[in-house]
């Protein structure tokens, strides 16, 4: 079994020694290589040359090296097999905690108490208790729904948004498009979990920050292209805002001369909140190969018309 590895701007040389290490019968083959195209079976791939998949005439599925798969959607001639997603534990887990250090770092006002140490100013903030700061997560799939319940888990008021129907122990649900407007006006911090697909691509906007708390923080850990940046730029200018982590952007790495760089409201890092571990990545490729080769389907699947 010939297997393709591009992790396209990462790391290669990690994946292939622990596909090498976990599976030493498998044969790898780097996109870029000069191999035999036809003894390629499985593409593991992340932000692959679109049309270049379409070469391989023995592939049988696609695997997503990220949470996402918005760089298999973009490709219109990706070949008809299934492509399936990475829904490692340990990067949801990575990704709550980075959003639960955001909720932390506004709600105990940390930042405050960094400022005071400069001046050397001794004063102790009052704060609301952890069950009156309202955190609101947009979207509840595997991400969001991790991030919501390791945030609840410290008793932080956590309720979520979604397209469609959930239902969350412990956690307040809302539904619809029309009802997003009512559910973010009530959040002290909002955390964007939504995947980028046709429906959701700058689907926070204007009036999304405008239906904003007055003085809420926004943390996004999605997908850049979830937001209109022009106008969170607006919101967080006239100060409807009280500021913004933001740790994905639809142009990355973030231009230099981009305005957020600067922007005194915004926190910049580079996407960095939900790390891919490899050795635990690497296990699930595997599991989802041998249950294809066993005639069994892989978990999960990409719904190619819904996008995630």
């Amino acid at each position: 079994m010939t297997l393709l590895l591009n992790n396209n701007g990462y790391d290669n040389d990690g994946w292939q020694a622990e596909l090498e290490r976990q599976w030493p019968e498998v044969t790898v083959r780097r996109h870029g290589d000069v191999f035999d195209p036809t003894e390629i079976t499985y593409a593991l791939v992340w932000n692959h040359p679109p049309g270049d998949l379409q070469r391989y005439s023995g592939l049988k599925a696609i695997f997503s090296l990220g949470a996402g798969a918005e760089h298999l959607i973009a490709d219109s001639s990706l070949p008809e097999v299934p492509v399936v997603l990475l829904a490692d534990p340990a990067v949801a887990r990575d990704m709550a905690a980075h959003a639960l250090y955001w909720v932390l770092e506004r709600h105990r006002r940390y930042a405050d108490y960094r400022a005071q140490q400069s001046e050397k100013h001794w004063h102790r903030f009052a704060i609301p208790p952890g069950c009156e700061f309202r955190v609101g997560v947009l979207g509840l799939g595997r991400i969001g729904l991790e991030v919501a319940t390791r945030i609840r888990s410290f008793d932080y008021a956590v309720s979520g948004w979604d397209a469609g129907e959930r239902s969350i122990d412990g956690i307040e649900t809302t539904s619809g498009a029309n009802r997003l407007g009512s559910f973010l006006e009530n959040q002290d911090l909002v955390i964007n979990c939504l995947p980028l697909t046709h429906g959701t691509r700058h689907l926070l906007g204007q009036d999304a920050f405008d239906a904003m708390k007055p003085g809420a923080f926004f943390v996004n850990i999605s997908r850049g292209a979830v937001v209109d940046n022009a106008a969170l730029l607006v919101a967080l200018n006239k100060c409807h805002l009280s500021g913004a982590a933001l740790d994905a952007f639809a142009i990355e790495p973030l231009p230099m001369g981009d305005p957020f760089w600067s922007h005194p409201l915004v926190h910049v890092t580079p996407h960095m909140s939900g790390a891919t571990f490899a050795a635990s990545a690497v296990a699930l490729i595997i599991e989802n190969i041998r249950k294809l080769e066993s005639g069994a389907l892989p978990t999960p699947l990409l719904n190619r018309a819904s996008g995630y």
